[in-house]
């Protein structure tokens, strides 16, 4: 999950000024005897496709506390405590105040997750989003934001490494089940795309197994290492970001710092740092044939391609980790 990891690139950030940082996982929220048998679903289902369940991300310096759930005898005392999703919300807003001033940290809309995202706005914390759009959000329902903190990617993570010119017709793109995240869309424009260009490669990568069946030649990369994926941002030549919703696109942040040309929906969180027509090819969201015309054009027209991204890649060079780390650690010490 991008949150997860903007969460762990803070932290890791935090505890480099010296702060002890501590990311508590709990591994149920809500109803208890619902949360369980969530909990032992997921790891049946892990074992079941030769996944993991350990932590995907860790940082130096940072510790990652496994615990029941958020019951205040499973959370470490803190000056500033910080919810970083719905999920987690109403377990930090009912912590004592010995567990530090409460913070949330929102990352999206999340009405996906629940409904009620929205009523957890009013919840009695200090508020800081991911964007601009999503402040404006927060802030039409008559509560204060402290403070927005733009995503970033690590340049030791994600950078150039083949030439946009040097790419041939290839395509890479994110897949996720939750429908939020457009997998039929992503199909829907694969289909289209293998119909029209034999030719094409295509790459997927995913945290688990699909649930859903690709078009024939799609190869499916379950959970890659980081240089796994920098290397399938530098293969494409395009991404596609069919996602119905989202805070902030991180994968096409990503892949547009590696010289991925991005053909994505028209979602708010890619409007936050690539702008229509120039560093990004938008479409409505919901048509994956739209976006897969889309990306027919630049293939067919390499120069256009190259220019954007290029384009791309200016755009999110704009965007610092260290210093927007260190703007979302002001805001916290504005609050101690």
């Amino acid at each position: 999950m991008g949150g997860a990891k903007v969460v762990y690139q803070h932290a890791a950030r935090f505890a480099t000024q010296g702060h002890s940082v501590v990311v508590v996982m709990p591994m149920r929220t809500g109803n208890r005897l619902a949360g369980w048998v969530r909990h032992a679903a997921v790891q049946v289902r892990d074992r079941l496709h030769g996944v993991s369940a350990s932590s995907y991300y860790e940082a130096r310096g940072v510790q990652s506390l496994v615990v029941p759930s958020l019951n205040a005898k499973h959370v470490p005392f803190a000056d500033i405590v910080i919810a970083t999703g719905f999920q987690t919300a109403m377990g930090v807003v009912n912590l004592p105040k010995s567990h530090g001033t409460k913070v949330y940290y929102l990352q999206g809309l999340e009405t996906f997750v629940h409904r009620g995202a929205r009523a957890s706005w009013q919840y009695p914390m200090a508020r800081i989003t991911c964007a601009r759009w999503l402040a404006d959000e927060v802030e039409r329902e008559g509560v204060d934001v402290l403070g927005v903190v733009p995503n970033a990617v690590d340049p030791a993570e994600f950078y150039e490494e083949v030439a946009p010119v040097h790419r041939g017709a290839q395509v890479a793109a994110l897949y996720h089940r939750h429908p939020v995240k457009g997998p039929d869309v992503l199909i829907e424009a694969l289909t289209h795309l293998r119909e029209h260009r034999q030719d094409l490669e295509v790459d997927v990568f995913s945290a688990r197994p699909p649930s859903h069946t690709f078009p024939d030649g799609v190869r499916v990369h379950v959970r890659p290492s980081v240089p796994d994926v920098r290397a399938l941002y530098n293969q494409a030549s395009i991404l596609l970001h069919p996602s119905r919703s989202e805070g902030w696109g991180l994968v096409p942040m990503e892949a547009a710092a590696c010289g991925t040309a991005i053909v994505s929906s028209a979602n708010p969180g890619i409007a936050e740092f690539l702008t229509d027509g120039i560093s990004v090819q938008c479409v409505p969201i919901g048509d994956g044939i739209a976006l897969a015309d889309a990306a027919l054009r630049l293939l067919g027209d390499p120069d256009a391609r190259v220019r954007q991204a290029k384009a791309g890649q200016a755009a999110v060079a704009r965007f610092r980790l260290d210093e927007l780390s260190d703007r979302f650690l002001n805001l916290l010490a504005s609050l101690v």
